[in-house]
């Protein structure tokens, strides 16, 4: 898909529209708008370390930047695991009438 037909398609990302018009960094705002990640994960680094232009450099580190997950859900997500395993072993710990209890369960008779 060629770069101006990208930038007036409607998924265009925002943010990219002011880049400077580089045929390398062009084909990868295009390959972020198609969800190919992987080309972008690996051609943004290695953009940004051979250009000189330095308005492509910040341009492709600002891409690559956008595909990285946010510190905070890292975060939030690290806690939901956590809590998770505590309330698992919580429940495996805790599951069942205490050790030595010589109590019989209740029965329950089911009258017609």
């Amino acid at each position: 898909m060629p770069y101006d037909v990208a930038r007036e398609d409607f998924g265009f990302p925002r943010f990219a529209r002011d880049f400077p018009r580089d045929p390398e960094l062009d084909r990868l705002v295009v390959a972020f708008t198609r969800g190919d990640y992987a080309t972008v994960r690996t051609g943004a680094p290695k953009l940004a370390a051979e250009t000189k232009d330095e308005a492509v450099a910040n341009a492709a580190r600002t891409l690559g930047e956008r595909i990285q997950a946010d510190p905070t859900a890292k975060l939030l997500f690290a806690a939901t695991a956590a809590l998770l395993a505590f309330l698992t072993l919580w429940w495996i710990a805790h599951d069942g009438p205490p050790p030595g209890s010589t109590k019989e369960p209740k029965t329950i008779e089911y009258v017609k």
